[in-house]
């Protein structure tokens, strides 16, 4: 009779060695997997959000403002913050002060100007953001980055913004020139370290010859990817996008494939590149990747939470050229994780080592990392109205859509004056929602036609209806033109908040006077009535013939 216990022996170990190796496998993988409205998240943005308000009465230069109130608004969603109205009068008269004397010494604070514009309302500051942005271009250099003026040397941290100015700027409608992009392109190609990363301070050789930089940083490696990225979406070299890469479909060489319709509107949303290929930037951003796969880690001692939210950035521009999206990645994970660990008792975060910033900078970039700033930014411009990376997709609110040229048209996605007019005066549907017009919308640059335009907006802030109402003062305070002031005044009385809320911020807008009269959110009647008399005499001192509507 055979003895079989050596066999039960051998299953018993076999058992625990299977058990064991899977509590490895556990513990090698993340404890937790999160997303920007996670419970752990959530509570690491409430004690940062208290940080930052506690700091707003220090003095800190423009930029570290506009970042901040970048922060506030991805993490509260609350664009009348007291931080976010500082932020937008610096920034306004940041806007004067470079229709005056162009960009400065460096272009930190006006790329993030134009970036915090763009988030905040780009429709309603639409002149100010092209403002930046013609300023930007002509800070470029020739071989396209931007750096210190006078020019010491090439600046990859300085060129991230510059970037992200271009982006932002085009991705709301304001005209971006192809060569401005296809130039700072080709030098993130030209300055690209041997080993795919990128350094602070590279040295152009005027070649595609990847060599030997120097000292490559996790923060300038990030700016560099990110950077290489976006130009690639601007330039049209996505997933979805294939233009150079479609096959001849066995034509003769001499009939040229003639494009779909489908195929002309999807690539009207890109700039046509001329000297710059889809394989030249899929090898630069290859290099950039498998550096970053190597080399990831977030527990670094310089420049940890600008190299963070530069990060987020490059993943979310990833995602967006390749078309694939993971809902809880690693790398969000791991870089939570570390911000948990490293939070102070105050809701702060410090670098161990970054020249010129300080706590406040640090805690908005972690803010921005922690909510996917980037990510929320691509969805509200690229995503959610309508026109999907794909060229497919409807818009999310339908009330009131109609076909346009074939085209699902919302109230949320009318761009001129005439337009909304139109569907105003059709529409009977009581969910056509006024408040999710842009601001701003188009003029007609006929005198006459612009008066006529105007007349009807200025007699519909009289009007019973709430949704007329509305669009006219929110179209009225983004124009700034001064016959509009009266009808401004007049709409601070009306009896739904918003639309006094509108009407002051366009008053302010219009007269430069960023803190008006100190009319608040929810004011009283005596308020509104010492606002009324106050903008009324301040009108008089300039317009000494004014008529007012009551």
């Amino acid at each position: 009779m055979s003895d079989d216990r050596p066999m039960a022996v051998y299953t018993r170990v076999g058992l625990v060695l299977l058990v064991v190796g899977l509590i490895g496998s556990l513990l090698a993988t993340p404890a937790e997997a999160y997303t920007p409205e996670s419970p752990e998240v959530r509570a690491l943005l409430d004690r940062a959000v208290k940080y930052l308000e506690s700091q707003q009465q220090r003095s800190f230069q423009e930029g570290g403002h506009f970042l901040a109130a970048m922060a506030i608004m991805k993490a509260t969603g609350d664009d009348e913050h007291p931080i976010v109205k500082v932020a937008t009068e610096k920034a306004l008269k940041m806007v004067e002060k470079i229709r005056k004397e162009g960009v400065g010494g460096t272009c930190y604070s006006e790329g993030i100007l134009c970036y915090f514009l763009c988030e905040l309302n780009p429709q309603r500051y639409r002149q100010e953001i092209s403002d930046v942005l013609q300023a930007m271009l002509r800070r470029q250099r020739k071989n396209g980055c931007w750096g210190y003026e006078p020019h010491t040397y090439d600046d990859t941290s300085q060129t991230q913004y510059g970037v992200l100015c271009l982006w932002a700027a085009h991705q709301h409608g304001v005209p971006v020139p192809v060569q401005a992009v296809e130039a700072v392109a080709q030098w993130l190609m030209r300055v690209q370290d041997v080993s795919g990363g990128w350094t602070y301070s590279p040295t152009d050789f005027a070649n595609f010859q990847r060599r030997p930089q120097g000292s490559v940083t996790h923060s300038m490696s990030a700016a560099g990817l990110s950077s290489a990225y976006i130009c690639s979406y601007l330039l049209g070299f996505t997933v979805q996008n294939r233009d150079e890469t479609k096959p001849d479909d066995g034509l003769p060489a001499a009939l040229v494939r003639v494009e779909t319709e489908e195929e002309k509107k999807q690539a009207s949303k890109f700039l046509r590149p001329t000297s710059t290929s889809r394989q030249m930037m899929d090898g630069a951003q290859a290099a950039g990747n498998a550096w970053f796969a190597k080399n990831l880690q977030f527990d670094v001692e310089h420049w940890t939470h600008y190299y963070m939210y530069a990060f987020e950035r490059y993943k979310a521009f990833q995602e967006l050229t390749e078309g694939k999206s993971v809902a809880e990645p690693d790398w969000y994970n791991k870089g939570v994780e570390y911000l948990r660990k490293t939070q102070a008792n105050d809701g702060s975060w410090k670098t161990a080592r970054s020249h010129g910033s300080n706590e406040f900078i640090d805690t908005a970039f972690a803010v921005l990392f922690l909510t996917r700033s980037s990510q929320s930014s691509i969805r509200k411009a690229v995503m959610d109205e309508g026109t999907l990376v794909g060229g497919k997709g409807l818009p999310k609110n339908l009330a009131n859509a109609r076909l346009v040229d074939g085209q699902v048209v919302t109230p949320q996605m009318v761009r001129d004056v005439d337009d909304l007019l139109e569907m105003l005066g059709k529409t009977e549907d009581k969910q056509f929602d006024a408040t999710q017009l842009p601001g701003g919308l188009t003029l007609d640059q006929d005198l006459d036609k612009r008066t006529s335009q105007l007349v009807r907006l200025r007699e519909m802030v009289t009007d019973q209806d709430f949704q007329k109402r509305m669009a006219a003062v929110k179209t009225l305070a983004a124009s700034h033109d001064l016959d509009n002031v009266p009808a401004l005044i007049f709409a601070l009385s009306d009896p739904d908040a918003r639309i006094v809320r509108e009407a002051r911020d366009g008053l302010r807008l219009i007269s430069r006077k960023f803190q008006g009269f100190g009319l608040p959110a929810s004011p009283t009647p005596q308020q509104v009535t010492a606002a009324q008399r106050q903008w009324k005499d301040w009108y008089l001192s300039i317009c000494p013939d004014g008529v007012f509507l009551d």
